[in-house]
């Protein structure tokens, strides 16, 4: 399994909420640092980041889309 990170955030309940419109879809995800932002969260080079499986890459950016998330010229 590859994970990929699909989205990064400061706020990592920004993320929780995409992760659970994901795992929605039947998609497995992880949210990586999501702890450390939240415990260290003034230093700005700490991201929460939802990571999803390299094969589930082309649906998750079609949610992204279909949310609002990402601008469908931004798909690539």
């Amino acid at each position: 399994m590859n994970l990929i990170t699909v989205k990064q955030s400061r706020y990592a309940a920004d993320m929780a909420i995409l992760k659970s419109r994901l795992e929605s879809e039947g998609i497995a995800c992880w949210l990586k640092n999501e702890l450390t932002s939240q415990v260290i969260n003034y230093v700005p080079s700490i991201y929460a980041e939802l990571q999803v499986d390299e094969a589930d890459l082309e649906r998750v950016k079609a949610i992204l889309v279909s949310t609002g998330e990402i601008a469908s010229d931004q798909e690539d």
